[in-house]
């Protein structure tokens, strides 16, 4: 199982212990985000929960920043997608190999 960096627990326990996570308007977010969270428990079952949730928490903090920046939806989407395109490249790499018959 992954393990949380210091940083990252200081991170959780920050946003934990956060007054706006108490607020009702959060309320309707924390049920999609706990939804996201049994979605992508069942739907990648080999991937440890810890590292989803490091790179669920890196991924919100990178769209924060880009969304403060004024970058618009549609260029954040893209910037996430060719990444992931990147870090699966070998794979798709692999499988567009010929193969033997």
């Amino acid at each position: 199982m992954g393990k949380l960096t210091e940083d990252e627990r200081g991170d959780l326990a920050a946003i934990l212990s956060s007054p706006e996570l108490n607020d009702p308007r959060v309320h309707a977010d924390r049920e999609v985000g706990q939804q996201l969270a049994d979605f992508l428990r069942k739907d990648m079952p080999d991937v440890d929960e810890v590292v989803l949730g490091r790179i669920l928490l890196r991924a919100a903090v990178t769209i924060t920043q880009l969304g403060d920046r004024g970058m618009p939806l549609e260029r954040i989407a893209n910037i996430f997608t060719l990444s992931a395109v990147d870090l699966t490249a070998l794979e798709l790499a692999r499988d567009a190999r010929p193969r033997d018959e």
